[in-house]
């Protein structure tokens, strides 16, 4: 009996393990959505005539070589500063995303000390939606930030049905700094969605382990 008990603790810890490791891939395995190598692929500066972009190797590279600079000569306000072009893929992507991340780089004293993001889609299933409610979330000023915001579970079902193109639109809004008034963007990328069976795996093995625990204490 006791050697029955023991090959069933190995295995619901087998079976939990696999299962961590597997979401950990999966998190691994986030899909890139933009890396803005020397080019704006696609993408427009929306607020041209105050802002203009550019390619950094040197500042808030975290993907490839480059990394977008965008210059401005005030504050960015609050609006749309770059959308992409309506693309298929961003349907797909974001349909098995959870969650889209941004890594943003602010020089010290920059944006008069504040500097917020909103990321936006536009889908004809769906309409204009801010992922996150327009919660605005802020980077750190002087340091290299990653801007994550979540796609609703609801969101996800409707871009995973939809044989639409999507645009993606990234808000901004800020303070201003004379002179200091430039920001990095890199490495546009999304968290993945674990695999239903993954997640069904872990389950089983955290049950396992449950069930053996009452076992013991009965």
């Amino acid at each position: 009996m006791k050697l029955q008990r023991g090959s069933v603790v190995r295995t619901a810890i087998i079976t939990v393990s696999a299962a961590v490791l597997l979401l950990r891939g999966a998190s691994a395995r986030a899909a890139l959505v933009e890396s803005w190598e020397n080019t704006l692929d696609g993408w427009s500066v929306i607020d041209s005539n105050n802002y203009s972009a550019a390619f950094s190797t040197k500042t808030g590279v975290t993907d490839g070589t480059y990394s977008l600079a965008l210059t401005g000569t005030q504050a960015p306000g609050y609006g749309q500063m770059l959308r992409s072009d309506f693309q298929q893929s961003y349907t797909t992507i974001l349909g098995s995303s959870s969650a889209l991340n941004l890594d943003v780089f602010t020089p010290p004293a920059s944006f008069g000390f504040f500097l917020q993001f909103d990321f936006d889609i536009n889908n004809a299933d769906t309409g204009f939606v801010s992922l996150d409610g327009f919660s605005y979330p802020a980077t750190v000023i002087g340091a290299e930030t990653t801007i994550t915001v979540p796609i609703s579970p609801a969101l996800q079902a409707a871009l995973a049905a939809s044989s639409n193109p999507t645009q993606i639109i990234i808000q901004i809004g800020g303070g201003f700094t004379a002179g200091n008034e430039t920001m990095y963007l890199d490495n546009l990328r999304t968290t993945d969605v674990p695999e239903p069976s993954t997640i069904a795996l872990l389950v089983t093995g955290l049950l396992g382990l449950v069930c053996i625990k009452r076992r013991r204490v009965s």
